[in-house]
Formats: structure tokens, C-alpha cells, sequence
């Protein structure tokens, strides 16, 4: 037999040197042994970079930093028969960690709520979680997965749902900070506007939309998947300047024309001055936007125009053409 090591013998201190180089994983598994070692785990206020729920057929809680990662699957055990019946997740229930199928129980048991709780306490999970919402979600029923997780950064329905699926997920998680919607899950155009309108940091939309569609978008960020029209992505420009949309700092889209696309149609009427590449450093490094997108325009592969809205803020036009007659198109407000 090998000797064993007495960790929780030592002094607080030496422990959570010790046990600040372990995985995520094995720190989970530490901060379930006593209420000691979940103080422990605590103290060291990981504060981890990614913390997402995919919810299934089964739920998946992953939680991220530099170094490792968690991966928990809830209700993974069900039987196959049984997928379609109704779960009730206010019962205890079991974890199993990573893709080994280590299965943990707790002591007393938890419940799926127990074990939000504890992930979020352990590792001092400050941001509400990203939420996906995948084929079989239905099954936990999603008001009572609403009152279990309660609010929420960034909510996904993925395509593959039933448009009356998706509806009942935007009613019940009507707040979230971010939202990417695949499709208008709508009948009424009255009602996919009401999405719109909502003061989101970030909306990513793929459905089609109209102008009168994007002069409603209260969002500070707006990506649109479906390509419009130069006509219609010039007027929505003129109409910017003139001071519609005024939470609105960043908009992404593409313009896919079979004939022709070019940067002078889209800028048509519009009164624009050249930004040379020795400013286009600058003005990025002012930029109110998510990083991913402050990266994409420290290349010199897209061409910036600075323009002036009514209101004098200033902003800027990035465009770059791509094969097949398509301009990618990227609008933000400098401040």
C-alpha cells in the first residue's frame, strides 16, 4: 500500500498552496469532501473565464480558466426509452464528471439546484451563466429550469428547436444580457420586433430582417447573419447618422449581391473622410466593443471611412470584400 499524504492535517495556508495547482476536476471533487475543504476550495477565488449550461437530452455544466477545465453531466443515466417522459428536477440527483463517467453523489444529496449552488460557491462564479438550449430541453420543463438557474449572461436556442420550443424559452428567459437567435420562431412580424426592441448588450440574429426591423434594435452590439441589400443597408446608415438606434455602438453584416458590390454604393450620400493605417491602431484601442472584434480591425486587410453623426459622435465604416461578390460590413461608434 502506498503512504498516504495528510493533506488536511496541514496549516490552512499550506493547503491552498497545495491545492491551487490542481485541475478544476480534482477541486471539485476536493470541495465535496467536508465543509472544510468547500471553504478551502473557495478561498482561492478562481473566478473562472467560461461557465456554461448545455441542456439536453441530459444537462452539462463546464466551467473553464487558463488551465483546466470542468465538464458535469446531470441526468446522464436515463434511460434511453425514457428520454421523452418529463424530469423532475427538484429530486436529487447524481454527477458525472468529465467523459470518464465518474459518478458522484453528494452528502446530504443534491439536487440539480444544490449543485448550481455549489459549482457557483466553490469557484466564485460572479457572471451568470451562458445558457444553450438543445433538442430534449423540454423534458425539464423550462419555467422550472428558469426558476432553478434564475438569471442568465447569454441565452441560445439552438435552431433545431420547435419554433413554439424557442418562443417558450424567450418568455421565460426574457433578460439575459446577450442573445443569439438562429430564426424568427414568429408568426407576426409585430412580434419578432418585440425582440428587438429589448435593451440587450448583444443580439446575433440569422433570420431575415427588414429596415424597419433594424431601426427598432435597442441593443448596444447587433450581428446580422442574413445579408441585406446595399439599398437597404445605405438607408439604415443615413438613418444611424440622423440619430436613430442610439444605444447601438457596434453593427456586423455582409452584403451578398449576384451582380456587383462595392464600397461607393454603400457609402452613397453619406459624408465620409479616410482612416490612414498609422490611425486605424488608435482609434481600435478606443473602441467600446468585445475584444474578438477590437482584434479583427488591427489587420489592415479591412478599409475604414470615419464618419460624424448628427449628435457629433464619431464613428467608423469598416468594410472588406470577399470571392463571390460579398462586402463585409462593420459599423462603431469611437468614443
Amino acid at each position: 500500500m502506498e503512504p498516504t499524504f495528510p493533506l488536511l492535517r496541514l496549516i490552512e495556508n499550506i493547503i491552498i498552496e497545495v491545492i491551487k495547482n490542481f485541475p478544476l476536476t480534482q477541486l471539485f471533487e476536493f470541495s465535496l469532501v467536508s465543509t472544510k475543504t468547500k471553504k478551502l476550495v473557495s478561498a482561492l477565488e478562481l473566478k473562472p473565464k467560461v461557465f456554461d449550461i448545455i441542456i439536453s437530452h441530459s444537462i452539462r455544466v463546464n466551467v473553464s480558466n487558463e488551465r483546466s477545465d470542468l465538464n458535469l453531466y446531470f441526468y446522464k443515466d436515463l434511460n434511453d426509452q425514457n428520454v421523452l417522459l418529463p424530469v423532475d428536477i427538484t429530486l436529487p440527483v447524481a454527477a458525472y464528471v468529465g467523459y470518464e463517467d465518474t459518478r458522484i453523489l453528494a452528502s446530504p444529496p443534491y439536487n440539480f439546484s444544490d449543485w448550481l449552488n455549489h459549482i457557483q460557491s466553490v469557484f466564485c462564479c460572479n457572471q451568470s451563466p451562458k445558457v444553450f438550449f438543445c433538442q430534449g430541453c423540454e423534458k425539464f420543463g423550462i419555467e422550472s429550469l428558469k426558476g432553478t438557474i434564475g438569471n442568465i449572461n447569454t441565452l441560445i436556442p439552438i435552431d433545431v428547436l420547435t419554433d413554439e420550443s424557442i418562443r417558450k424559452v424567450l418568455k421565460c428567459f426574457n433578460v439575459p444580457s446577450k442573445l443569439h437567435l438562429g430564426r424568427n420562431p414568429f408568426e407576426e412580424a409585430c412580434q419578432i420586433q418585440q425582440i428587438f426592441i429589448r435593451n440587450y448588450k448583444r443580439i446575433v440574429f440569422h433570420g431575415v430582417y427588414s429596415l424597419d426591423d433594424m431601426l427598432l434594435i435597442n441593443s448596444e452590439s447587433v450581428e446580422f447573419h442574413h445579408r441585406p441589400t446595399q439599398k437597404q443597408c445605405n438607408r439604415f446608415l443615413k438613418h444611424w447618422i440622423r440619430g436613430s438606434n442610439p444605444r447601438l455602438k457596434y453593427i456586423e453584416l455582409a452584403i451578398d449581391d449576384p451582380n456587383s458590390v462595392s464600397r461607393e454604393m454603400l457609402l452613397k450620400g453619406i459624408h465620409c473622410v479616410d482612416v490612414a493605417g498609422e490611425e486605424r491602431l488608435e482609434i481600435c484601442r478606443k473602441l467600446l466593443v468585445d475584444k474578438f472584434i477590437l482584434n479583427k480591425f488591427q489587420t489592415l486587410s479591412y478599409h475604414m471611412v470615419q464618419i460624424r453623426r448628427n449628435d457629433w459622435t464619431p464613428a467608423v465604416i469598416a468594410t472588406e470584400t470577399y470571392e463571390n461578390n460579398i462586402l463585409h460590413i462593420c459599423v462603431f461608434a469611437v468614443h
